[in-house]
């Protein structure tokens, strides 16, 4: 197969240098454009013009454009007459494309390459998975929900804590979430002083109705015990079940409902006699929870305590991780994820994730990804690495950094922020709203500090376009504007507070 690659004049150095292995596999050749410097600010229909005045274009069997261009591929297709498709956005990813190409991956002229690999990656993966799931052998099933022995499959249930921001619309909203990133169920969480009994049976109701499993966290001995019948009732799952509340729990529950068997301390020991207490009163559908304690304060010990536990008992772990990304001043993305390989390979068969404080939000999406990419891995029999699906959201797994083209000319240094020049007739201020995932941008009048109009919206470029257009602004204040509503989309992207003026980063990688 004789493969054209299209390249731009400052991205040609780096696309020789990451092909230069497969030349003895594949037989390339490389067009640079002329017309633009970098790929993004190529159209199809430029490339193909291009193209047509390159003789040896027409003996390709492939023409490869780059993954940023604009456009489909198609128009270079209909003129030259030989398949066009679009490679990765980033070169670091074209030596995987072109591997896949000799295995008879068929790419996109509309979508980059990396996007189609991802996609049919998902796919394969997916077929494959469940070619394993259906191979295993259940324990017992809540709903449509399997639980094994050991992973897989490993079921993701999330604690939906009650707060000052519940409600039925809330919890909606939260399950329709849940509902993408394939969570098996949902647990109501209450805490020690839980007064808010009537909106616990609500929740219960809306998460039982949306078929999801649906699972009870409370502290018993704080519930009245007329209220406990109805709202274990609605229950599929029960939390916290230990030898203090045993049998007042048990006392309310079929034996087809699920629990979950706590330690009242740290033992193994312990625990071990809520599963035979359990048993003697009829339950086969259990649960083992050996509480995962703090970083410093256990965590280790803990999960010895699991391993031990997984050797002594047949039931399905429920592995719960929030003590550790909750309690340490960590991003949660890497945490939880190497958390989630921990449970994997320590048999846990279940999640249980939450998102307490403020740094652990996006904790379920977190999890989610860590889950496919512990699955990718272990359908491959490979580390968690190269998976087509990563965590990577601050560091990049590879430089794609374009080469800086020499310059013979003069250069100024410049340091400091200078002095800017004021815009006499208007100011403004950004906000971030993160519960309507917007950008808020209020045009003040200067004198007489009044709000003008304000502007809503979640990519920084809409939203500067429309408000230069809008209003006669200085090039000083306009960059400093853009400058502002880029931190802002950032902030909005990563889930990180924004305030104006402030740096957005505490720390940086120089």
């Amino acid at each position: 197969m004789r493969v054209l690659l299209v390249t731009s004049r400052i991205a040609r150095p780096i696309l020789e240098e990451v092909v230069k292995d497969l030349r003895n596999l594949i037989d390339l050749d490389v067009f640079e454009l002329r017309s633009v410097p970098i790929a993004s600010l190529a159209t199809t229909k430029l490339i193909a013009s291009e193209l047509a005045t390159y003789e040896k274009s027409r003996e390709a069997d492939l023409i490869v454009i780059p993954g940023l261009s604009i456009g489909s591929a198609k128009e270079i297709q209909n003129l030259i007459g030989v398949r066009a498709v679009k490679g990765p956005k980033y070169l670091g990813d074209l030596p995987e494309m072109l591997k896949q190409l000799l295995q008879g991956f068929v790419f996109s002229p509309d979508v980059p390459a990396d996007e189609v690999m991802r996609e049919k990656l998902t796919k394969y993966y997916q077929t494959r998975l469940g070619e394993v799931l259906q191979s295993r052998k259940p324990l017992f099933k809540l709903r449509n929900v399997v639980f094994t022995e050991t992973p897989p499959p490993l079921n993701l249930i999330y604690e939906y804590l009650v707060s000052e921001y519940s409600s039925v619309e809330h919890l909606e909203t939260k399950l329709n979430e849940l509902r993408t990133l394939s969570y098996e169920g949902v647990v109501v969480g209450c805490g020690v002083e839980c007064r808010a009994l009537d909106l616990v049976g609500k929740l219960l109701s809306v998460s039982s109705a949306h078929n999801m499993l649906t699972g009870i966290d409370l502290i018993y001995e704080s519930v009245p015990k007329e209220k406990l019948r109805d709202l274990l009732d609605l229950s599929d799952l029960i939390l916290n079940v230990s030898m203090s509340n045993v049998d007042l729990v048990a006392s309310y529950l079929r034996t087809d409902q699920a629990v979950v068997a706590v330690p009242s301390s740290t033992g193994s020991e312990d625990v071990i006699k809520v599963v035979e207490t359990l048993q003697d009163m009829g339950f086969n559908k259990i649960l083992v929870d050996t509480i995962v304690r703090p970083p410093t304060l256990g965590f280790v010990n803990s999960i010895i305590e699991l391993s031990k536990i997984r050797n002594r008992v047949r039931y399905p772990i429920l592995f719960s991780p929030a003590n550790v990304y909750e309690l340490i001043d960590v991003d949660t993305p890497g945490v939880i994820a190497l958390l989630i390989d921990i449970g994997f390979e320590l048999g846990a068969s279940s999640v249980l994730i939450t998102e307490s404080s403020v740094k652990a939000r996006g904790a379920s999406l977190e999890a989610s990804i860590s889950r496919e990419l512990i699955y990718r891995a272990f359908l491959k029999k490979s580390p968690p690495v190269n998976q087509g699906i990563d965590l990577l959201i601050i560091k990049d797994k590879k430089d794609l950094n374009i080469p800086i083209p020499v310059h013979e000319g003069v250069i100024e240094r410049v340091g400091g922020e200078g002095q800017p020049r004021l815009d006499m007739r208007y100011y403004v201020k950004i906000y971030v709203d993160k519960g309507g995932k917007q950008i808020v941008v209020d045009v003040h009048d200067r004198s007489s500090n009044k709000i003008l109009k304000r502007y809503v919206g979640s990519k920084a470029l809409d939203l500067g376009r429309t408000l230069l257009r809008d209003y006669e602004i200085n090039v000083d204040h306009a960059l400093y504007i853009g400058y502002e509503l880029s931190k802002a989309e950032t902030a909005l992207r990563l889930g990180k507070s924004y305030v104006q003026d402030e740096d957005l980063f505490k720390r940086t990688y120089h």
